[in-house]
């Protein structure tokens, strides 16, 4: 009798915490992945002040990407060219 006990208070348990981890309060954009690659920020276009060679100007944005393993981030910052109409 009390292993019966034992063993159905422990699933019990297990319900009761398995569910608690899907309780609402967070919406699915602030939680973090488990794994995977988010645009955390980025600036405006700017000018270079360089020139391509088809005569058009070179424009530059900077760009924070955070990337998940199992739920850590780890930020990078870089620049990407040419990613913005002049």
């Amino acid at each position: 009798m009390k292993k019966k006990f034992l063993t159905g208070s422990l699933a019990l348990l297990m319900l009761t915490t398995l569910s608690s981890f899907d309780e609402g309060g967070e919406d699915d954009a602030s939680r973090r992945p488990m794994f995977g690659s988010q645009v955390t920020w980025h600036s405006d276009c700017y000018y270079t002040g360089e020139i391509q060679a088809d005569g058009t100007p070179v424009t530059a944005m900077d760009v924070e990407t955070t990337t998940y393993v199992f739920w850590i981030g780890f930020p990078k910052t870089e620049t990407m060219y040419n990613q913005c109409k002049p």
